[in-house]
């Protein structure tokens, strides 16, 4: 079987017919795109191992799952030879945190709330956890008012 695309989204396999792949024996799995996540940890998250068979619904099941890490912005599954490449795109992490102007909150609080938050350096980035941290910054600021 030469190279093909399992799946690009989740809506495309569970959608569309004209996506039926023809199942077939993993007989082996390769990651790529990793740079900060460990492939292990990939592997775990994968609810499919070398020797299962894998067909649309276990295609759309793995890339659910390694979505629902949290950790990858985009998953795609490619098989060639019966050899699953499994290919991700990481989410941005925090390199580093910065509060400047900061006068009516402990510096130092202020971290501790956002860490508590989700947002801390070497953790993924996630927006909306940095927009209920605003807004509850601002709502905090008012009530101090």
């Amino acid at each position: 079987m030469n190279k093909k695309k399992l799946a690009g989204l989740i809506s495309l396999l569970c959608m569309s017919p004209a996506w039926a792949i023809e199942p077939f024996t993993v007989k082996d799995i390769r990651v790529e795109g990793v740079q900060r996540t460990e492939a292990g940890t990939v592997f775990s998250y994968l609810p499919v191992k070398v020797g299962d068979t894998m067909g649309d619904q276990q295609a759309a099941a793995a890339i659910h799952a390694l979505y629902a890490t949290g950790f990858f912005k985009d998953v795609r599954l490619e098989v060639e030879q019966g050899v699953l490449i499994v290919l991700v795109r990481e989410r941005p992490s925090i390199a580093s945190i910065e509060l400047n102007g900061i006068k009516d909150f402990p510096k130092e609080q202020l971290k501790d709330n956002m860490k508590y938050a989700g947002l801390a350096e070497a953790r993924i980035f996630d927006k909306g956890a940095l927009d209920k941290a605003v807004q509850e910054l601002k709502r905090q600021y008012v009530a101090r008012g």
